[in-house]
């Protein structure tokens, strides 16, 4: 799966949920709703369990629940009118803030354990190298000793 499949699908992830979160509200607890939302919510893990076949469980659900709230915030602050305050404003920033440092974290993970892997192919190429070098030399020193 390529990554583009991958953050498309944590896309559909994000938006079931928020979907069945508004549909509980918008609702106001009617039985509808709520089976509507319990539907919507295994959909959006589906997606999320697909996502993670190539995505990180750190960074995908960092972006989940955060962009999954701020899309509750915004429609609830469009839709149902409710007001958002400072504290909520600095909490939505600080958590994007959050999601940058785990991507930061991730991407900074992959390049080390890249470099390890080549220095390890590099190792063993030397190795075999190595191994073939000795091989010849034995193969030479028998034939001097058979040649003597």
């Amino acid at each position: 799966m390529s990554l583009k499949v991958a953050y498309c699908l944590l896309v559909a992830a994000i938006s079931t949920e928020v979907l069945a979160v508004n549909l509980m509200k918008a609702s106001e607890g009617a039985l509808f709703g709520f089976v509507s939302m319990l539907v919507l919510l295994v959909v959006s893990y589906y997606f999320m369990a697909l996502s993670l076949k190539r995505l990180s469980i750190s960074v995908a659900y960092a972006i989940w629940e955060v962009l999954g709230a701020v899309c509750v915030v915004g429609i609830s602050l469009f839709y149902f009118g409710e007001e958002l305050f400072w504290t909520q404003k600095l909490g939505i920033l600080l958590s994007f803030c959050g999601i940058g440092l785990i991507n930061y974290a991730e991407i900074k993970a992959q390049k080390s354990e890249a470099k390890e892997a080549k220095k390890a192919a590099e190792s063993m190429e030397c190795m075999e190298s190595n191994e073939q070098e000795s091989q010849r030399n034995s193969q030479q020193h028998e034939a001097q000793k058979e040649s003597q």
